[in-house]
């Protein structure tokens, strides 16, 4: 199955799952995960535990605020592609975060041909940091939770790439001990 993504407004794009890219023998690209990975829960369907979530409730108000991040900025996105929520600083000021749960692909099935990315992990979690190949000040956080679903936070207008890349793992960190995962 092919995915087609296309984006209308002036905002950069996002890495989005099209056809599996990432080649584990290039530098920096992902590796597969091997069962008995750490913060694997044998027998949970991630799959069906992921699509049952609400991203907007993914985060606890408490923990959105001390993010920095208003609560009542939440705007949820379920358009078919997307399945996300956003969120704003107090008095609707920039960054945008976003956190988004994919139950169809993993993040080896990212599309990141116009991206850079960095193997990293998220408490016990694999995770890709990923960057735009040009200068921005934005950054993706995937976190793998099994080989057909992951979440993504994402991270806009943050005023520098690494602002951005510190509040997208800030909040990764926050939301990784919430979501599901499996070794399937």
């Amino acid at each position: 199955m092919t995915l087609l993504s296309a984006c209308t407004s002036t905002e950069q794009g996002t890495a989005v799952a099209v056809n599996p890219t990432v080649d584990s023998s290039l530098p920096g690209s992902a590796t597969p995960s091997t069962p008995g990975s750490p913060g694997e829960q044998p027998g949970v369907d991630v799959v069906a535990e992921l699509s049952e979530l609400l991203p907007c409730e993914t985060l606890s108000d408490e923990e959105l605020t001390t993010l920095g991040f208003d609560p009542e900025t939440a705007t949820f996105d379920d358009v078919g592609v997307s399945y996300d929520c956003r969120y704003r600083f107090p008095g609707g000021e920039r960054p945008v975060m976003t956190i988004q749960l994919d139950w169809n692909y993993s993040v080896d099935q990212l599309n990141l041909t116009n991206y850079t990315i960095e193997e990293i992990n998220v408490g016990p979690l694999r995770a890709l940091r990923i960057i735009g190949k040009t200068a921005s000040e934005h950054c993706q956080i995937s976190l793998h939770l099994s080989e057909h679903a992951h979440v993504s936070v994402f991270v806009h207008y943050a005023g520098t790439l690494e602002q951005a890349c510190a509040i997208a793992e800030g909040t990764a960190e926050a939301l990784e001990p919430s979501l599901p995962r499996s070794s399937d």
